[in-house]
This record gives C-alpha cells, sequence and structure tokens, in this order.
C-alpha cells in the first residue's frame, strides 16, 4: 500500500497543478488582448498642440552674439523704464538674488556657502556694457555661473540688466 501512495501523489500532483493553471489561462486570454487591439494615439500622428502664450521654446537659445567679444557691441533694446525695473527686480529675484543677494553683493544663501559670485554694485560689473552683461545671463559666466538663456525669454534679460545697472549702479552712485 506504501508503494501506490508513492506512484499517486506526483500524479496526483500534476493533475492538480493542471486544473488550477489551465483555467487561470485560458481565462485572462480576453483580457491579455484588450490593450494590444486598443485604438491608440501613434507618435507624430496628430498635429502639435499649439505653444502656450508666455512659454519660453525649447529648441535652441536665442542669441544676439557668438562670444562674449562680439556682445561688448550689442546694444540694449529695452529701455530702462519703471516697468523695465519692476518686471527686472521679479526676474532678479527670481533667478539672481539666491546667490548675489537682495541688494546685489554677491552675499545671497547659495553665494555664501559656495564661491561668491560677483559683486553686481562694483565698479567691475557697473562699467561694463549692457551686451556683456546679458550675454553673462544668457551664456552664463566665467566658471560658476549656470548659463538661463533657456530658462527665461530674452527680454526678461534685458530686464533684469536694466535693474543691475539703474537700481545697483545709482546705490553705489549716492554712496
Amino acid at each position: 500500500m506504501a508503494g501506490k501512495t508513492f506512484i499517486y501523489k506526483p500524479l496526483f500532483l500534476a493533475l492538480l497543478l493542471t486544473l488550477v493553471a489551465v483555467p487561470v489561462s485560458v481565462s485572462a486570454m480576453p483580457w491579455s488582448w484588450d490593450m494590444f487591439e486598443q485604438k491608440s494615439e501613434q507618435a507624430q500622428e496628430s498635429k502639435a498642440l499649439a505653444t502656450p502664450e508666455g512659454t519660453v521654446p525649447f529648441g535652441g537659445r536665442l542669441t544676439y552674439a557668438a562670444d562674449r567679444g562680439a556682445a561688448q557691441t550689442i546694444a540694449n533694446p529695452v529701455e530702462a523704464t519703471k516697468a523695465s525695473l519692476e518686471r527686472g527686480k521679479v526676474k532678479y529675484d527670481t533667478y539672481c538674488a539666491t546667490c548675489h543677494g537682495a541688494g546685489g553683493k554677491g552675499d545671497g544663501p547659495v553665494g555664501k556657502k559656495f564661491i561668491p559670485p560677483t559683486d553686481l554694485t562694483a565698479s567691475y560689473t557697473q562699467d561694463k556694457p549692457d551686451g556683456d552683461i546679458f550675454y553673462t545671463i544668457v551664456n552664463g559666466g566665467m566658471f560658476i555661473m549656470p548659463p538661463y538663456g533657456d530658462s527665461m525669454e530674452q527680454v526678461d534679460s534685458w530686464h533684469i540688466v536694466n535693474y543691475i545697472k539703474h537700481v545697483f549702479g545709482e546705490a553705489t552712485a549716492t554712496k
């Protein structure tokens, strides 16, 4: 009797496994093809959506100068009006103040922890042409400053230039 139990046990397990596995796989068949046969959009099949107003294009950096030397001759196309200075302050506070500080002295929270950034109120910066400062904002500084040309519209870079030159420059001139 012990020999028969030995033969029937593996046979019983195989039969049990087959009874469990077959219904599970057969009942799954309709659901396994649903995603394969569904209606779907293929890449580049439909027209691209319109670009939302106020967004920055992601297709390359728009620049006016090939290098820093060529940037020296770029004239600022944005007049330093009150509206420009206000916009420049907003953008400066967003992008620049973390390193350069609220007053442009290079004492921002990030600037204190790493290599101190340029003091924007010093004559080194204030004596530079607008195009040079613009080029630095768009393409980055010598070693540490990252480029912001793909993070903001170019007109906002010019507003920041106006803010640096007219607000920080006047603060330095009145001392």
